[in-house]
C-alpha cells in the first residue's frame, strides 16, 4: 500500500502534462491530491518494509505533506483561474505535473529507508521546483531558476559525496550491499561505523541538505525562488520540501550521536547544528526589515524557521528533538495558509503575478475584504511566534532546552528571535489597516480563505490542546533519535 501514494503522483504527472485546460488540470491535481492525502492516513495501517518504509516520522511527516498538497491544490484553483492567460496552455500542463512530482518526490524522501532513494527524492524534488520557478519565462524568472539550479547543484553534489561516505564508513560494521545503506541497519550499528568517516561524511551531508534546508551560508536561492515562481509553488518550497531535508540532516545526525554514545571517533553532532542553526536566525533578523517584497520577506522567515528546527537538533536530547519537529509541523500549517492568503491579497489589488507582493501595494487589506484581512494578519502575527501563537509553544520548548543545555547561547537565540518578531510585527497594522491604494473596493471572500483559517486553527489547537496519539507519537520518534 506504501507504494501507491508515492507512485500515484509521478504517473499522474503524465497524463496532467499532455492533456487538459489550465482549469480542468487545477481541479484534476486538487482531486489527485486529496487521494494521496487519504492514502497517506492508510499508509499508517501498512506502513511497508523494505527500501520503501514508513517510520514514525515519515507517517507524521507524510501526512503533513499530503495535507498541505491538498490545500494548496483547492486554493490553486482559484489562482489559475485568474492567472491562465499568463501562460500558454502546454506551461500549465508542465506546472501542474511538476507539481504531482515534487508531492511524489517529497513522499518518496520522506517514506524512504535507503540512504541513496532519499538522496535520488531530494534530487528529484529540486529539478522539479526548479523547472517550476522557470515557468513565467520572464528574465528575473530565469534568473531566480538558475540561482536555484546552481546552488541547489552545488548541494546536492554535497550530499551525493556525503551519502558515499557513510556507505563506506558502514563497512566495518555491516559489509557491502543494501544493508549498509537503511537507515535502520545503520541505526542499530552505528556504534561501530567508522566515526572518522561518518564526522566527514556529516560535513558534506550538513551542508548538501542544508542548501536545501536554506541553512546559511548556502540559502541565497530561497528568497528568489518565492518571488519569483507560480505562487502557489511558494507553499510546496515553505513547508514539504524544507522538511525533507532538514529530516534528513536529523536522520544523519543520529547516526553521529549514537556513533559518539556507543564510544566511537565521531565528532558530536551538536556544534555543527548550532552554528548553522543560529546563523540563520541571526542573518534572518538582520534581513527582514530591508524587505519590500512580500513573498521575499517571508522567504527570509523560512531560512530563519529552518534555523530553528536545526538549532534545536544541535541542542539534542528528547525535548529539544520534540520542540524541533513540533515547529517545524506547526511553521507549516502557518506559512501555507499565509501564503494562500497573500495569494488572494493580490488577486483583490488586480494581479498575483511575480512582482505585485510589494507591502506598498497590499496594505489596507480591510478596505477590501475583512475577512481576509484578518486572516493575513493572524497569519503573520502566528509566524512571530508570540502567544497565543503555536509556534510560541515549540519555541518555548527549545528556548527552555537551550537554558538547560547550553545557556551560553540563549543571548544570541533570544536576540535573533526577538529581531524576527520585531520585524514581523512591523508589518501586521500597514497590511491589514493601512490607507489603501487608490480605487480599492470591497469585495467578498474568497472560498479559498476558509482554508487559511483551517491553517491557523490546526496550529493553534496541535500546540496547546495536541491530541493524545500524537503526543505519543512525537514523543517516541524525539526519543528515538535524541
Amino acid at each position: 500500500m506504501i507504494y501507491v501514494p508515492v507512485f500515484l503522483p509521478f504517473l499522474a504527472a503524465l497524463v496532467l502534462g499532455l492533456v487538459g485546460s489550465p482549469v480542468g488540470g487545477a481541479i484534476a491535481n486538487a482531486g489527485l491530491s486529496f487521494v494521496v492525502f487519504l492514502l497517506t492516513l492508510v499508509v499508517f495501517t501498512a506502513p511497508g518494509s523494505g527500501l520503501i518504509h514508513a517510520d514514525g516520522l515519515g507517517l507524521l511527516f507524510g501526512v503533513l505533506t499530503g495535507f498541505i498538497a491538498l490545500t494548496t491544490a483547492l486554493a490553486n484553483i482559484g489562482y489559475v483561474r485568474g492567472a491562465q492567460a499568463r501562460l500558454a496552455t502546454p506551461l500549465w500542463r508542465l506546472y501542474h505535473a511538476l507539481c504531482q512530482v515534487v508531492l511524489g518526490a517529497t513522499l518518496l524522501g520522506l517514506y524512504a529507508d535507503n540512504i541513496g532513494l532519499l538522496w535520488v527524492a531530494v534530487e528529484g524534488a529540486t529539478i522539479a521546483a526548479t523547472l517550476a520557478v522557470s515557468l513565467p519565462r520572464t528574465a528575473s524568472a530565469l534568473e531566480a531558476a538558475w540561482k536555484y539550479f546552481i546552488l541547489g547543484g552545488v548541494g546536492i553534489g554535497l550530499a551525493l559525496f556525503g551519502t558515499m561516505l557513510v556507505y563506506l564508513a558502514a563497512q566495518p560494521a555491516l559489509g557491502p550491499g543494501l544493508a549498509a545503506m537503511s537507515f535502520a541497519a545503520l541505526s542499530a550499528h552505528a556504534g561501530a561505523m567508522d566515526g572518522s568517516l561518518l564526522t566527514l561524511a556529516f560535513v558534506f551531508i550538513l551542508f548538501g541538505y542544508g542548501t536545501k534546508a536554506a541553512l546559511v551560508p548556502l540559502h541565497g536561492w530561497l528568497p528568489d525562488a518565492y518571488a519569483e515562481g507560480p505562487a502557489p509553488l511558494t507553499t510546496a518550497l515553505s513547508g514539504p520540501m524544507l522538511n525533507l531535508a532538514l529530516i534528513a540532516i536529523l536522520r544523519f545526525r543520529h547516526l553521529m550521536q549514537v556513533n559518539v554514545s556507543s564510544g566511537g571517533t565521531a565528532m558530536p553532532p551538536g556544534p555543527f547544528l548550532l552554528t548553522l542553526g543560529l546563523a540563520s536566525i541571526i542573518l534572518t533578523g538582520f534581513s527582514l526589515s530591508r524587505r519590500r517584497d512580500a513573498r521575499r520577506f517571508f522567504g527570509f522567515s523560512s531560512i530563519e524557521h529552518s534555523g530553528i528546527a536545526a538549532f534545536a537538533f544541535g541542542i539534542g536530547g528528547a525535548a529539544a528533538i520534540f520542540g524541533g519537529l513540533l515547529h517545524m509541523l506547526l511553521q507549516t500549517l502557518v506559512k501555507s495558509g499565509l501564503f494562500i492568503a497573500l495569494i488572494r491579497a493580490a488577486g483583490l489589488r488586480g494581479s498575483t503575478a511575480p512582482g505585485h507582493y510589494g507591502f506598498s501595494h497590499l496594505r489596507g487589506m480591510i478596505h477590501s475584504n475583512k475577512y481576509t484581512a484578518w486572516l493575513l494578519g493572524g497569519s503573520i502575527f502566528a509566524l512571530s511566534g508570540l502567544p497565543p501563537s503555536g509556534l510560541f509553544a515549540s519555541e518555548f520548548i527549545i528556548i527552555s532546552q537551550t537554558v538547560q543545555r547550553h545557556p551560553w547561547v540563549t543571548a544570541p537565540l533570544g536576540l535573533g528571535l526577538l529581531l524576527c518578531a520585531v520585524a514581523m510585527l512591523r508589518n501586521v497594522a500597514p497590511l491589514v489597516f493601512g490607507p489603501a491604494p487608490p480605487h480599492t473596493k470591497a469585495v467578498k471572500a474568497a472560498p479559498e480563505m476558509h482554508l487559511v483559517a483551517l491553517h491557523l486553527v490546526l496550529a493553534v489547537g496541535l500546540a496547546f490542546a495536541m491530541p493524545r496519539p500524537l503526543f505519543a507519537l512525537l514523543s517516541t520518534v524525539a526519543g528515538a533519535l535524541k
